[in-house]
């Protein structure tokens, strides 16, 4: 083997770690802005009457009036409120009827999506990421269109995009 294509090997080698090492390097730099950012939730809970002018996360405290599967209601006195629990509370007992409870959670389309549980011992349940689901725009949660001009809509009061211009030959 001659010196120049040993040259060339090592140079292709050394190459194709400097991509791997810059893909790498990308994916990570990716990745990192890809999460969402680190919300600290407030301390002090909120009257859930006020709940109409909150916004982002919220911590709210009260007795558990009902439960349905993996929402529950709760009031604090001044009011009620529906939380979802997610996925986390499909299959467990996460609250009971008459149970004091904290949640923190974020207040979208009209309850709150909870991520944190804290009983009257104050053992906390993560329930999901302080964002959930729903972090960023709010997205159309019919399903795929189904057929030409039967997407959904791309805002309030919007019609659907016009057809594409007809090709004159």
């Amino acid at each position: 083997m001659t010196d120049t294509l040993k040259s060339r090997r090592l140079s292709l080698a050394l190459a194709a770690l400097g991509l791997l090492a810059a893909g790498g390097i990308a994916g990570g730099v990716a990745s990192h802005a890809m999460r969402p950012p680190i919300e600290m939730a407030p301390l002090h809970p909120i009257a859930i009457r006020s709940l109409p002018t909150a916004s982002g996360i919220i911590t709210i405290r009260g007795r558990v009036a009902e439960t349905f599967g993996n929402k529950f209601v709760i009031d604090d006195g001044t009011a009620r409120t529906l939380i979802d629990t997610g996925r986390a509370g499909d299959e467990t007992k996460l609250v009971a009827d008459g149970m004091p409870v904290t949640v923190q959670g974020r207040l979208e389309h009209g309850f709150v999506h909870a991520s944190f549980l804290v009983d009257s011992s104050g053992k906390v349940t993560a329930l999901g990421p302080m964002g959930g689901p729903m972090d960023g725009p709010p997205r159309d949660r019919r399903g795929p269109p189904r057929g030409p001009g039967e997407g959904p809509p791309h805002g309030d009061n919007m019609a659907p995009p016009p057809p594409p211009p007809s090709v004159a030959g």
